[in-house]
């Protein structure tokens, strides 16, 4: 009749220094009364490990050892020392070999993966695996003109800018968050600052028109400095304003008058021609070139006022003016014998 033992094991959690657990196997003493058992002496070290099972039968001198279990860890195998080289698996061909030994079990740590989700932004020096014995920090991404918020992901249920692993277990994935950035539009008219925009980052400037802030001699032609949209930066945008041009057109009268007229605008260092009046022939007038600002135009209507008859015909006498601009506008003035300034 062949030998059958039946084993018991018995596991004692033995909280040392180092944690052990310890695993006892003694073997029974009534097996069919045939035979006397013979007994064994083992201890295992499961070196952070556990043990679920507790039962061994040793058959012809062979036995299977438990294998423990470890978060993080597989198992390798059992040494006859601590940290020392796998010398047994868990299938035993004689047990006598290792009655009255202290066997260590042997742990090689699990690496997972860590994935990213970046959002359009972009990181160097990330770590792509880790295992239960390391501590990681998540670094920091970059995406331009984006503020990064956090880390959202495995274990991270709202954004988190310093995430830590440590200690862990299992495939992670996270999600980089971003909040975009504001910056400002200046709109600059005539060199002075007018408005201003905040403008997030990619968004469409606003192309707003100046021309309710220049008067009607001044043509507001858009932005210089455009652009659509709005880059990481402030953007300074100044107008591109051109100024019409006018000319200064006398009363008509007899050509000595006329002529009389234009050496008033020569001795002020202006420049003009006698054309003869297209609305009164025989009659002649001044005209400058349009090559003034409106505001010259004011200054030389005013001149020739105080330099010119205004009692009688006398020459040089003048009662009325007016202002052709190229833009089309145009304005005239007159003035009653006696009166020195037009109205």
């Amino acid at each position: 009749m062949k030998k059958i033992l039946s084993l018991i094991l018995v596991i004692s959690a033995l909280f040392l220094s180092l944690n052990e657990t310890l695993a006892y196997y003694n073997t029974s003493d009534t097996v069919n009364n045939s035979f006397s058992s013979k007994k064994y002496a083992i201890s295992i070290n499961a070196n952070g490990g556990s043990f679920d099972n507790v039962e061994i039968v040793v058959k012809n001198n062979k036995t299977t050892l438990p294998t423990p279990a470890r978060s993080g860890y597989t198992f390798s195998g059992y040494s006859i020392v601590d940290n020392g080289d796998v010398a047994y698996y868990t299938n035993i061909n004689n047990v006598n070999e290792l009655n009255g030994k202290k066997l260590y079990a042997k742990w090689n740590t699990i690496t997972y993966s860590i994935s990213y989700n970046l959002n359009g932004g972009s990181i160097s020096s990330q770590p792509t695996n880790y295992n239960i014995e390391q501590t990681i920090t998540l670094p920091t991404p970059t995406r331009n003109g984006y503020t990064f918020t956090g880390w959202t992901g495995t274990g991270v249920g709202s954004a988190t800018k310093n995430v830590t692993i440590s200690n862990g277990i299992g495939d992670r994935s996270y999600t980089a968050n971003w909040s975009k950035n504001y910056y400002t539009v200046n709109y600059y008219v005539n060199g002075n600052l007018w408005t201003q925009r905040s403008v997030g980052y990619g968004d469409t400037l606003e192309n707003i028109n100046a021309q309710s802030v220049l008067d009607i001699y001044h043509t507001f032609n858009g932005w210089d400095g455009w652009i659509n949209n709005m880059p990481s930066n402030n953007v300074d945008l100044y107008a591109n304003i051109t100024e019409s041009y006018c000319r200064l057109v006398t009363g008509h009268g007899p050509y000595g008058n006329a002529s009389a007229l234009l050496n008033v605008f020569r001795q002020a260092g202006w420049s003009g021609t006698i054309i003869e009046a297209p609305t009164a022939p025989g009659n002649y007038m001044v005209i400058t070139d349009f090559n003034l600002t409106r505001a010259q135009a004011e200054v030389q209507k005013n001149y020739i006022a105080s330099h010119t008859n205004y009692t009688n015909y006398n020459y040089p006498y003048l009662y009325w003016v007016a202002v052709e601009c190229t833009n089309g506008y145009g304005e005239a003035w007159t003035r009653g014998r006696g009166q020195s300034s037009f109205n």
